[in-house]
């Protein structure tokens, strides 16, 4: 986070524990509100084991994030799977 700062890039930090130290160094922070290893004991728990809640919360936030940016940048599929392949 302090070299991207460093750097000059405005920083991010998606988590579901928005004390830790990675959010406090964060430009910008998204807490996902979901279980994670950090705090998965106790009455209150998903059924689901460790951190498993918030990457599922992760992954469908992540989609819909990228369906709405497709929708605003005007992106066709065509576009997206020539960046994605680029990338790869």
């Amino acid at each position: 986070m302090d070299v991207a700062r460093g750097s000059g890039a405005t920083t991010l930090c998606v988590t579901a524990q928005p004390d830790g130290e990675c959010p406090r160094a964060a430009d910008h922070v998204l807490t996902i509100p979901a279980q994670t290893m950090a705090d998965d004991q106790g009455p209150a728990t998903s059924v689901l084991p460790m951190g498993s809640l918030y990457e599922g919360a992760q992954y469908v936030l992540f989609e819909v994030m990228i369906l709405k940016l497709r929708e605003r940048l005007d992106v066709s599929s065509e576009a997206m799977r020539a960046n994605h392949t680029n990338l790869e």
